[in-house]
């Protein structure tokens, strides 16, 4: 064979042999999982430090903050390591006091102490769902025996959300300010700072401090134009059909608190009370007297009485003085009506209320004499909808005195058909072993189709030229052994019929013939004869 000849062969047996390591490789490749992932870079070095004394192969991924392993080992090492508090926040905790000092002062005592609280509260946040991970700074409450020299305590806390989530709602924010001010001596919720990675306040301030709510009055507005518009969906569903209506609500909620005291005074008066009093009555100067002795000296004696009289003096006779006397008192109250209306509003009141209903048309089923069913679409009457007008207007309490406004209108919906394949449970749950079947099928197929297609023509291609050259046959006969060539001697000597004597000349011309034509064979069988007689 030629030296191109050769290099052909040469690179189709390495072509065939690199397809079938390269297969096999792939096929034994461990698959990877994710055993840790979002790590800071402290802890993902200490997890990889951990997998190198374990000897065990790993990838990293996302800059380095995830971890790999393969899949057969994910859960032994998962365990393993969490064993070990891995992965780890990269802050101390109160195990910094597990190794003990001699000769610490109390001023590193406080500071340990601090760095140890820092890093339990950091490592309690950081098991919230959203949160991904937490620093916590603390500046301790300094005491004095002057008042005004002493000072508060405070916190503040950074968090990182998981997947860049959305900041987290009042309630969370909330808890997370409780949990460090109950944590932390002398710490109040409201002294505690709580901000995410990208530097947006998460801290809501706290009701009745006279400060705009901002984002918490935001948030109960939305609370309310949600719950509002679940309501009225839930009771015009069973009148219309379900997911057949839909509401959109906006209100406008009152930012500001009100105190208003109102104190009125009515201008007609009323009489609250009357009180008449009379003193006096007629009596005579007799009978009023005079103060002194005259007041006891008997009157003159009348005539014609009988009584006897010794001395008598004229004197005239004055008649009865009649004085008139009295007193009348009249006492009137009146009274002037007032009236004092003390009125408080809180913060959040409804100040606006904007709802807008759309109902989807009627849909009527009707039942073919054949037994079908067929559904018919009209639209709503409008008795119809003065009554579903009347209903969402009670329910969302409409006042139109504030300028509430209230729209229900009837409009098609269109119709979304969705077509649903059915996915058996059985396949999805052979999917991962079905995949690694077609893993292996390919690489079966693709070893089978270099051989037949790439190595068995390079090979046929090549002993066909080389046979050719050697013997000066045709590509496709190939050279033929010494038994073939004594079996045909054999065969011809047999079918000339010739005698016993005739049988050397013609073997012996004939292996002339032969000779000549492949001097190579005939060189070689002479060879193995006298190989033979050598060994015996």
């Amino acid at each position: 064979m030629s030296a191109s000849q050769l290099a052909s062969l040469g690179v189709a047996f390495m072509l065939v042999v690199g397809v079938i390591v390269g297969s096999a490789y792939w096929l034994n490749a461990p698959t990877y999982r994710v055993l840790f992932a979002d790590m800071d870079p402290e802890s993902a070095a200490q997890v990889a430090s951990k997998l190198r004394e374990q000897k065990v192969q790993y990838e990293l991924a996302d800059g380095g903050r995830t971890v790999r392993v393969p899949e057969s080992d994910l859960d032994q090492l998962r365990i393993d390591l969490s064993a070990q508090g891995l992965p780890g926040t990269g802050r101390m905790g109160f195990e910094i006091f597990d190794r003990t000092q001699f000769g610490a002062t109390e001023f590193l005592e406080h500071v340990n102490y601090r760095r140890a609280l820092e890093g339990e509260l950091a490592r309690t946040i950081g098991t919230i769902s959203e949160v991904a991970s937490a620093r916590v700074h603390i500046a301790m409450a300094k005491e004095s025996l002057f008042a005004a020299r002493e000072q508060p305590a405070k916190a503040s806390v950074v968090l990182k959300l998981r997947n860049g989530r959305r900041p987290l709602s009042t309630a969370t924010v909330q808890g997370i300010s409780s949990l460090v001010a109950a944590a932390v001596e002398g710490l109040r919720p409201e002294a505690v700072v709580v901000v995410d990675t990208f530097g947006r306040p998460l801290a809501r301030p706290q009701e009745g401090d006279g400060e705009p709510l901002g984002a918490v009055e935001m948030e109960r507005q939305q609370r309310f134009e949600r719950e509002t518009a679940a309501r009225v969906v839930a009771l015009l569903e069973p009148v219309v059909g379900v997911d057949r209506v839909r509401v959109n609500v906006a209100a406008r909620l009152n930012p500001t608190s009100e105190d208003q005291v109102e104190e009125r005074w009515d201008p007609e008066t009323v009489v609250r009370s009357r009180q008449v009093s009379l003193d006096g009555a007629a009596s005579s100067a007799a009978q009023m007297g005079v103060a002194g002795a005259r007041a006891n000296v008997p009157g003159p004696v009348p005539p014609g009485s009988n009584t006897p009289e010794t001395t008598s003096t004229a004197q005239p006779v004055t008649p009865a003085r009649v004085a008139p006397t009295g007193r009348s008192q009249e006492i009137t109250n009146y009274e002037v009506s007032k009236v004092v209306r003390h009125t408080v509003r809180p913060r959040g009141d409804i100040a606006r209320l904007s709802v807008a209903v759309i109902v989807d048309d009627d849909h009527v089923a009707k039942q073919e004499q054949d037994g079908t069913v067929s559904a018919s679409v009209k639209a709503r009457s409008p008795e119809q909808m003065q009554k579903i007008q009347a209903l969402v207007s009670a329910a969302v309490g409409l006042d139109a005195a504030r300028g509430d406004q209230l729209t229900v209108e009837n409009i098609s919906f269109d119709e979304v058909v969705t077509e649903e394949g059915p996915a058996p449970s059985m396949l999805q749950q052979a999917a991962p072993a079905l995949k690694e079947v077609g893993r292996v099928a390919a690489v079966l197929a693709l070893g089978v189709i270099a051989i037949l297609f790439i190595g068995r023509p390079l090979m046929n291609r090549g002993l066909a030229v080389a046979g050719a050259t050697a013997g000066g046959r045709l590509p496709q006969q190939l050279p033929r052994t010494i038994q073939e060539l004594e079996g045909e001697l054999e065969a011809q000597l047999n079918a000339s019929g010739a005698l016993q004597d005739r049988r050397v000349p013609v073997l012996t011309k004939r292996l002339a013939g032969m000779t000549q034509q492949e001097p190579e064979n005939a060189a070689r069988l002479l060879r193995s004869w006298l190989v033979e007689d050598r060994n015996r």
